[in-house]
C-alpha cells in the first residue's frame, strides 16, 4: 500500500482521548489528566485507565515523548530565563497605542513574550505578564534536578570505577599466584 494510503496509527483516538494522553505524557497523573479533559472526578481514574488501555494509546504517547524529547530542559531553561529577564517595553508601547492605529505587521514586530494575557475593552488595555516568581522557582527546580542527575552520575561512575579497580586487583593477584 502506498505511504499516502496508509492509515494514521492514532486515527481511532478521539480528540478527548488525545488530549488526555497529552496531559498524561506531560506528567499528570491518570486522574489529573482525566479531570483536565472534563471527565468527572468520581470516575476520572477508571476512565483514564480505559483510555490508556486503548490499542493505539501507547503509540500516541510514544509519538508525544519523541516530540517532547526535542524540547529538552535546555530549551525550557532558555524560555524561563527569557521570562525572568525579559523586558516589557514593547508591551507598554502596545498598551499606550490605539488598537486601530496598529497594523498586524506592527504587532508582529513587538516582543510580547512575557505577556500572558491581553485585553482591549472600552479604550482600556489590560495586560497580564507571566509570573516571574514562578518562572524562577521552576528554573531552580530544573537546575536542581540537573545537579542531582550529575551527582547521581558521579556516584555511579565512582562505583563503576571501583568495580573496575577491584577486578584489576583480583586479576593482578591471580597472576602473581
Amino acid at each position: 500500500m502506498p505511504n499516502n494510503m496508509t492509515k494514521s496509527p492514532t486515527k481511532n483516538l478521539t480528540k478527548m482521548q488525545k488530549k488526555f494522553l497529552c496531559r498524561f505524557a506531560a506528567g499528570k497523573s491518570v486522574a489529573e489528566a482525566a479531570i483536565a479533559c472534563g471527565i468527572p472526578e468520581s470516575s476520572a481514574y477508571e476512565e483514564g485507565i480505559k483510555i490508556l488501555r486503548h490499542p493505539e494509546a501507547f503509540k500516541f504517547v510514544t509519538e508525544i515523548a519523541v516530540t517532547m524529547k526535542r524540547y529538552d530542559k535546555d530549551s525550557a531553561e532558555e524560555c524561563l530565563d527569557r521570562i525572568i529577564n525579559g523586558r516589557i517595553n514593547d508591551a507598554v508601547i502596545l498598551a499606550k497605542s490605539c488598537p486601530d492605529e496598529l497594523t498586524e505587521e506592527d504587532v508582529r514586530k513587538l516582543d510580547l513574550y512575557n505577556v500572558s494575557e491581553l485585553k482591549f475593552s472600552k479604550g482600556v488595555c489590560e495586560i497580564k505578564f507571566a509570573d516571574r516568581i514562578k518562572a524562577v522557582e521552576k528554573l531552580n527546580e530544573i537546575r536542581a534536578g540537573k545537579a542531582a542527575d550529575n551527582a547521581a552520575q558521579s556516584f555511579l561512575d565512582a562505583i563503576s570505577g571501583a568495580e573496575e579497580n577491584a577486578a584489576k586487583e583480583d586479576l593482578t593477584a591471580a597472576e602473581e599466584d
